[in-house]
This record gives C-alpha cells, structure tokens and sequence, in this order.
C-alpha cells in the first residue's frame, strides 16, 4: 500500500500534524489515502476468529464519514525487529467531537470476513467439499480469490448434502471448519490482509524477524528491546477418550462406533451420539479430531510483552525463562495488542511521557496440533416443515434406485432450487409399516406437499413424514362425507371406508369393484361391463352374472343352484331334482323321488325312465304313441293313425329267437310257432303244418 519513501513521509505527517515536530509517532494510520494521527488503539486477535482494531484517531481536517466507511484502512506499529501492519475494512466510524484545533474519531477495523456477519441466508450445497463450500461462501461476499488461501494437508471428501439454514454466512463456515478441524488466521501486508486456511502443524511459521523472544522479569520497558516480561504455564486435566456413533440404514448391521484415546487423561471419556458420519473411516477421523480438540487447552501458556510481532498462528522460541522447560517454541493463539502515543493533543511540544505499547497473549506448545473448538452450534430445526415432491421435467413420479422409497424435495426457503431432481438429497420416507417383506407403501409423487421433519433437529437430516393437501390438491373426502376414509392414487385406485355406512369399497381406476357392505350384509364384486359376483347375506344367495345376462345362483332357504345362459339355457338343482332345459326347450329333468329321469323336447316328445317302473318309456306328448321297454317285453304303441316298417333296398328281417312271432290287428292276426303258421281272419282260419309245404310249385 505504501513504498518505504511514503512510509517516511506518513510518519513525518502524524508526527507534525499531532505530536509536532518535537515527536516521532509510533503508530501511523491511513484511510483511503488519508492520515490519521492515533491517539490510542487496542487490537483483539484470536486463531480461527475476525480481528477487531479500536482507534482513537485525531486530524486538523474534517473527515465525512461516506469517505471512510466502509473502506480498507492500516495500522502500522514501527518495531525493533520489523513493522507490524493491521490492515482491513472499515466496519464503524464516530465523530467524537473537537479538541483545540483537532478533529477527535473512533473508528473500528476488521478484515474483510467479518463481512459475513452481516449476512444469513438458508441455502443447500450438495456434493461439495468444504473447502468448495467455504470458496462459495467467501467469493460470493466479495472476497476474490486472492485474498483466501488454503494451506490444507489433509483431504476432504464431498459432503453429500449440508444446508446453511438461518446462519450468518461467518456461523455457517466457521462452524464447518470447527467440524472439520481447519482453523484460520490473517497474514496482513502493507496492501492487503490475506485470509489463510490450515489444518496440520506444518502450516505453524515462526513470527517476522528473529524467532526467538527474551523473557524479561520486568514490566518496565528497555528502549530497543522486544521481550516477554511475564509468562505462566497451565496444565489441566481434560477428557482424553473420545467415543463416537452413528447408523448407516444402508448398511444398519455396521457398527460405527469409533473411539479414540490419548496417553493421558484417557479415563475421562466424551460420549456423542449421532456423530454425523456413514462410515469407519470417517467415524475415526472426527473421534481423532475431536481427542485433538480436547487436548488443545491442556497446556496452555499466559503472558505479556512488549513484542508487536507476535501474531495468532506464528510461533515463537522462548528463551531465558527460569524455568527450563518453559524455554520452547509456542504457537500463538490470541494476541491483545495495546498502544498510546504519549503526547497530550493540547502540549505536544511539550510533551514528557513517551508512548506505551504492550500486549497480553496465550499460545499452546508447537508440539500440539491446534484444532478449533466447536463453539457454533449447528441451527437446530424445531420442528417440521413443508416442502414440494421434485423430480426431472415431465415425470409424474421420482424415486431413488436403491429401493428405498425416498424422493426429492424443494423447501419453501430455498431461493437457488429449481424445483427438479437437484433441489436436495434423497430423503428417507417413513411409512406405517416397513421391513423385510412386509411394508405399507405410497410413494409420495412429484408435485405433492410433504411434511418434513429433521433428526435431532439438523436441517442435514430430513425425513418425510406425511403428506398434506394444498391449493388445487384438494381433500377427496368432502365434508358431508367425513365418516369416509379413503385411500386413493392417480390412477384413481381406491379404498373407500365408509364408518357412518358401514362399507368397504374397492375399485380400480378402470372401475373394477369391491364392495362390502355390513348393514346390507353383502359382498359385491363388479366389472364396469356389468359382471358381477354377490355374496348376499340377507337374501342367503351366491349370484354371479356376466355382461349379458347369464348368471349363476346358489340360492341357501331354498337349497337350489341355478345356472342360465344370456340365451335362456338353464339348469336348476333342487332338493332331489336337477332339471336342465335349453332355449328352445328341450329339458333334461333328474328327480330322486320316484328315482325319475325325464327328457323332454319343445313338442313334449320325452323319454321317462323310472327306476321303481321297470319300464322304459318313449311317448309323444299326448301319451298316444309310445314305446315301453320292460324287462322282457318292448311294446309300441300307436293309438291313432298308421304305423308303417319300410326298408328300400334290402331285407326287412323279423327275429324271434324264442318260440313265436305274432303280427295282431283289430280283425284277425298271424301266429308263427314251432308247430307250423296260423292265419285267424275272423271265420276262414288257415294253418299250414308239416314237415314239407309247396305252394304253386
């Protein structure tokens, strides 16, 4: 920011412009290219935290506060060793008031990543490192790329879903970097401050200038002299065992639980469910982290100097301490840096006093690895909240191809989603009932208001846990039908529960029916072409029937089944009686009593056959022309009209195999028998017997 020659000349400024002449400021401050004079200041430095610089600040000039506000200031103490520089932004200006001829200020300085503070925000990073996360988050705020470095060791895998919710942008990365055990600090040049991400000892530099730092049992300063003048060692007990667990419902058999212990204090033991891990590795590398957290504070060192060079995240050597073990190199931690030009404004011709500077500090051996501690809670959800089934452009329904049953979501809260398969992770569904083989299952669709809910509150863990009508999607059971339940899906598959009228219906989509009915005692199943099967209680009846009309009956008062046809084919069974008829009305009866079997065709021509007759019946249906089949005689019967036996062609041929053949008519008959051939035609007989008979011959 400034060449050495303008260095010479800002420090004559302050020195004339203040102290006059006669002093030589230590202290020098620029704003935007304007010169202040510094009365006093106190600057707050801590790893893994925003700086913060105090000044009180004097000019002959009037400074607008528009000019300053918001723009990059310096604060440079001149040292013994090498100047020590504080550069950031501007973040509060005070017009104090006047004294004599000066102009009195307060200003406030801070990097640039305090800016983050000012701003919260709920978003959704998906497959993302952290150090890809906390980039986006710093460059987004308008801190390029030039001004954050990572000096990382280690290697982070992505992180499959992590929400910032309701954070400041500075809550949410820094409670990232807690997790993950990177801590930060600031390397501060005439030009810039340059924000540095670690995360092993090897990013431990020594401070500007000569390493080593005198102890100096004195609080009085010596003139050309940087050195510690008090220094103190605390060793506490702290937990020194550190147990982890989590589950993997993926894998739910795997025991995650890790554990880690160092070679002391390892019987006080951290005990933290869920550890937010899926698997071994991991689990190991957060118990790790969080052994090396508690162990940070264990040996912890307190002192003040007079060394401006000592800067949270440098090392130093302390030398000359009286207690030998003390003499080690530490890494610095927190430094409060204090300082005050010694003139008073109004005499500073004739000032006596020479200006003071100290600081108070804490550091921790170089030996141990610094981790930050997790003091940002991660935001704690009470509560459910809803949000919008998501899916690919077109699709009506998205689900995960691991057989889970999750979906995708788009909160109401996410202003980056764009409502597709990229708005969250998968999320789990609970159901009523899930397991191996067995399950109850809807599958929330895409374009459904879901209710979400959150394990242990983190917005990192959702789970859906119902669904909810909302604008168009209104209920399906209106109000007059509020004793109905119902289950329902887009293809207008149903089950209707019909408390108030005792009903069960299911149907299809293409109006294929159950319907089960306790106050009409039935059970009805139906085609939408009219088929139906009934299972009718009150009327103690079977029905089934096709589209047109044929049916099947099992009837139980009158103990029948009855079969017809759309044509009028029938078939009834009754009690001791089958009777079959076609449409045309031929009948086929079976009748137990009388042990009957009667055919019958439309004309009434039948066949009657009787067990308790030994007669075989074939008759018209008049009864006037029959033939009887008894045991030993078949007899035909014509009442009326003419019976006629022709052949064309061939023989007709009558045998009687045992002793006679008879032909009878109303006026005479023929008797043929062993004894020869009768004729009886009234009064004129005629036999013919013998052994040998010729006629004509």
């Amino acid at each position: 920011m400034w060449t050495k020659q303008e260095l010479s000349k800002l420090r004559l400024e302050a020195r004339m412009k203040v102290f006059g002449e006669s002093s030589e400021a230590q202290f020098l401050f620029e704003i935007a290219g304007t010169a202040l004079g510094v009365i006093e200041f106190t600057a707050v430095e801590k790893l893994s935290s925003p700086y913060e610089v105090t000044l009180s600040l004097a000019s002959e000039d009037e400074v607008r506060m528009d000019e300053v506000i918001g723009r990059e200031g310096l604060l440079t103490i001149l040292g013994d060793e090498a100047d020590r520089y504080f550069h950031g932004i501007i973040s509060s200006f005070v017009q104090v008031g006047t004294k004599g001829r000066f102009f009195l200020y307060q200003a406030k300085m801070v990097p640039s990543l305090w800016l983050l503070s000012l701003e919260q925000d709920c978003r959704i990073f998906q497959n993302k490192t952290v150090q890809e996360i906390v980039s986006t988050i710093l460059e987004d705020a308008g801190i390029t790329s030039d001004r954050f470095v990572f000096r990382l060791q280690n290697r982070y895998e992505p992180r499959e879903y992590c929400v910032q919710y309701c954070e400041t942008d500075l809550q949410f990365i820094s409670r990232l970097l807690e997790r993950e055990g990177i801590f930060y600090f600031f390397e501060h040049s005439r030009d810039k401050h340059l924000l540095v991400f670690g995360d092993s000892t090897v990013n431990y530099q020594p401070i500007a200038g000569e390493p080593q730092v005198l102890f100096h049992p004195s609080d009085s300063r010596v003139p050309g002299e940087e050195f510690v003048y008090a220094f103190q060692l605390q060793r506490q007990i702290q937990s020194g065992k550190i147990t982890l667990r989590d589950f993997n419902f993926k894998r739910p058999t795997l025991d995650l639980t890790a554990q880690e212990e160092g070679s002391v204090d390892n019987r006080f033991e951290i005990y933290n469910y869920p550890g937010l891990y899926n698997t071994e590795s991991d689990g190991r590398r957060l118990a790790r982290l969080r052994l090396e957290e508690s162990l940070v504070v264990r040996d912890l060192a307190f002192g003040e100097s007079y060394c401006p060079r000592f800067v949270p995240g440098l090392t130093f050597q302390l030398v000359n301490h009286d207690f030998e073990e003390l003499n080690q190199e530490y890494l610095l931690i927190e430094v409060t840096q204090e300082g005050e030009q010694p003139q008073e404004l109004e005499e500073r011709a004739n000032a006596e006093r020479e200006f003071h500077y100290s600081n108070s500090f804490a550091c921790i051996p170089s030996s141990v690895q610094f981790r930050p501690q997790e003091k940002i809670p991660r935001p704690f959800i009470k509560g459910p909240q809803t949000a919008i089934v998501v899916g690919p452009e077109g699709e009506e329904s998205y689900m995960d191809d691991e057989y889970y049953g999750m979906v995708k979501v788009q909160f109401h809260w996410d202003r980056e989603g764009r409502r597709d398969e990229h708005s969250s992770c998968w999320i789990r569904v609970a159901y009523p009932y899930a397991g191996e083989n067995h399950c109850t299952q809807f599958t929330p669709l895409i374009g459904d208001e879901v209710l979400v809910d959150f394990l242990e509150g983190n917005p990192d863990r959702p789970v859906i846990i119902g669904s909810l009508f909302k604008g168009e999607h209104k209920a399906v059971v209106k109000p007059e039908d509020m004793t109905k339940n119902e289950i329902l899906t887009p293809y207008q598959h149903k089950i209707s529960l019909d408390d108030k009228g005792g009903e069960i219906t299911i149907s299809t989509g293409a109006n294929y029916s159950c319907r089960m009915s306790d106050p009409k005692k039935l059970i009805h199943i139906s085609t939408p072409n009219g088929r139906f099967l009934s299972l009718d209680d009150t009327a103690q009846e079977v029905r089934l029937n096709t589209e047109h009309g044929s049916y099947l009956s099992l009837h139980d008062p009158s103990k029948t089944i009855q079969l017809e046809t759309e044509d009028r084919n029938f078939l009834l069974m009754e009690p001791g009686k089958i009777t079959l008829k076609s449409t045309g009305g031929q009948e086929i009866i079976f009748q137990d009593s009388g042990n009957v079997l009667k055919m019958k065709n439309n004309n009434g021509h039948c066949v009657k056959i009787q067990s308790g007759n030994p007669n075989i019946l074939v008759s018209d249906s008049n009864l006037t022309h029959k033939i009887q089949v008894g045991p030993d005689s078949i007899n035909i019967f014509a009442d009326t009209g003419t019976m006629t036996i022709q052949t064309k062609g061939g023989d007709l041929v009558v045998r009687a195999l045992g002793q006679t053949l008879k032909l009878e008519g109303a006026s005479g008959r023929i008797t043929i028998d062993s004894t020869g051939i009768h004729i009886d035609a009234g009064a004129a007989p005629v036999e013919v017997k013998g052994s040998l008979i010729k006629l004509n011959c």
